[in-house]
């Protein structure tokens, strides 16, 4: 009897550790590359501390973008030199999800800058220009003459990026203003550089969403995901083109969209200045009308 079953016994020894070898060969698989931040990131809307240019490109919505981690903080940053997609962020807010599991759950946001409306004294000149009243300015003097007006108001616009919002995190989901710290620790900034490009920061410590207060070598490796999601401008009426963007974004006090997205996926590299240059003055705002979602997935860096 013990002869009849000890091949039985012998092969299904071998198929186990087959399994497991297989089982191991996947785990380790699935661990992503990180970046370890050898010295903490100060956040001042200046991308002196980050790569140059950023390692992250979505041409779609006009961001270059970068991320890593020390054992405290897990560091983001996004990029943008175009024009139109600057004035969309002031207006309508960016919102950067963190999945800490490395999928694309939106639970827990950074809202910054909060959505605002335009002004009251911007809608007579816009509404002035749809007209036709007037006289018109065309070619590349006309697209010359809104991308100044368009960085008149992107820099006032940046006068009023004062507060941020907070959803999803341990103990500090509230709204705050940038230059006061909030319970958790999260420190978010956002300028403009002398090149007109604007530069978002965040430092965020891992004790406010991770699964525990500091990564340790276990954690190497482990996925985790961050979404940058954009909400289009109003297009102004009489303009040719498709509406506004059907995914709400971040809104305090309004809740969350979850309608259509469009979703871009980072890759390339990113040489900054974004869009400059443009036919006519419709193709300079075009991003501003278009919701985006950028998806960037990767592993936690440690280094001993």
């Amino acid at each position: 009897m013990q002869k009849r079953f000890l091949p039985g016994l012998i092969f299904s020894c071998v198929i186990c550790t087959v399994l497991s070898c297989s089982g191991s060969r996947h785990a380790k698989s699935t661990r992503l590359p990180g970046n370890w931040q050898v010295q903490p990131i100060i956040v001042d809307g200046d991308s002196k501390d980050w790569p140059t240019p950023y390692p992250a490109y979505d041409e779609k919505a006009q961001l270059g973008y970068a991320v890593s981690n020390d054992k405290d903080n897990l560091y983001i940053t996004v990029e943008t030199g175009d024009l139109a997609t600057q004035l969309k962020i002031l207006r309508e807010g960016l919102t950067v999800w963190i999945d800490r599991t490395g999928n694309k759950e939106e639970v827990t946001a950074i809202n910054y800058p909060i959505p605002v409306s335009a002004s009251q004294g911007d809608r007579p000149a816009r509404q002035k220009a749809t007209a036709g009243s007037g006289p018109q300015v065309s070619g590349n003097d006309g697209v010359q003459k809104q991308r100044l007006d368009l960085e008149d108001k992107v820099r006032a616009a940046w006068k009023d990026a004062k507060e941020f919002s907070l959803q999803g995190f341990k103990s500090c989901n509230l709204q705050f203003p940038v230059v006061a710290p909030d319970s958790c620790g999260i420190v978010v900034s956002l300028s403009i550089d002398a090149d007109n490009e604007m530069v978002w920061e965040a430092k965020i410590p891992f004790r406010s969403f991770y699964f525990k207060p500091q990564v340790t070598r276990a954690d190497k490796g482990k996925a985790m995901s961050i979404c940058f999601e954009t909400t289009g401008m109003k297009r102004p009426a009489g303009q040719p083109g498709g509406s506004r963007g059907s995914n709400g974004g971040f809104r305090p006090g309004i809740g969350f969209g979850v309608g259509g997205m469009g979703m871009g996926m980072g890759g390339g590299m990113y040489s900054g200045g974004g869009r400059r240059s443009g036919q006519n003055t419709t193709d300079i705002m075009e991003p501003a009308y278009k919701s985006t979602k950028t998806y960037k997935k990767f592993g936690i860096a440690y280094v001993e």
